[in-house]
């Protein structure tokens, strides 16, 4: 019994890049809903709710040339489904599980530190440059949504670390 309750938590924690990609999907079809419901109370809820923690990888994905938002919708649904299955076989895909979560990983991560700016528009899309007297970190998301997904996508890569070290030890 207990160790399946362990299986179990494990396959939740490899569960959480899924859930920021499926989180990003939502993201990218709220903007088209937002453009067919404008005076939409929700959809602007749904929107501004996700707009702090998806925003600049969603507008990295959606510079790359070719890919529109219906295409990055896709793309992201496809590694939403592609991750549930790296989760419930985690020792057949380790690598793939690896690369997977840790794309995750540093999409979240980019805006753990970018979500505390209010901004609508790509006008200031660069990264912040830090003065040399600045030694300070940038200031962490105040964003539940994205600490969220920060720490689940997280633990993620520790459990695909933690795969790859036992697999590595009994070889």
């Amino acid at each position: 019994m207990e160790r399946r309750m362990r299986i179990a938590i494990f396959t939740l924690m490899r569960l959480g890049p899924s859930l920021a990609y499926a989180i990003a999907s939502i993201f990218l079809l709220s903007m088209p809903l937002l453009d067919s419901h404008p005076s939409s109370a929700s959809v602007w809820w749904l929107h501004m709710t996700i707009l702090p923690v998806m925003r600049e990888p969603i507008y990295l994905l959606l510079t790359v040339p070719g890919i529109g938002i219906w295409s990055a919708t896709v793309l992201l649904m496809l590694a939403s489904v592609f991750g549930i299955r790296v989760a419930l076989q985690p020792q057949r895909h380790y690598r793939s599980g690896f690369i997977h979560a840790h794309i995750a990983l540093i999409a979240t991560g980019l805006t753990v530190g970018r979500a505390a700016v209010a901004q609508a528009g790509l006008a200031d899309f660069a990264i912040p440059q830090l003065q040399p007297s600045d030694w300070s970190f940038l200031p962490l998301s105040y964003s539940p949504l994205g600490n969220v997904l920060f720490i689940s996508v997280l633990l993620a890569c520790i459990c695909c670390h933690v795969t790859i070290i036992k697999r590595t030890m009994s070889a």
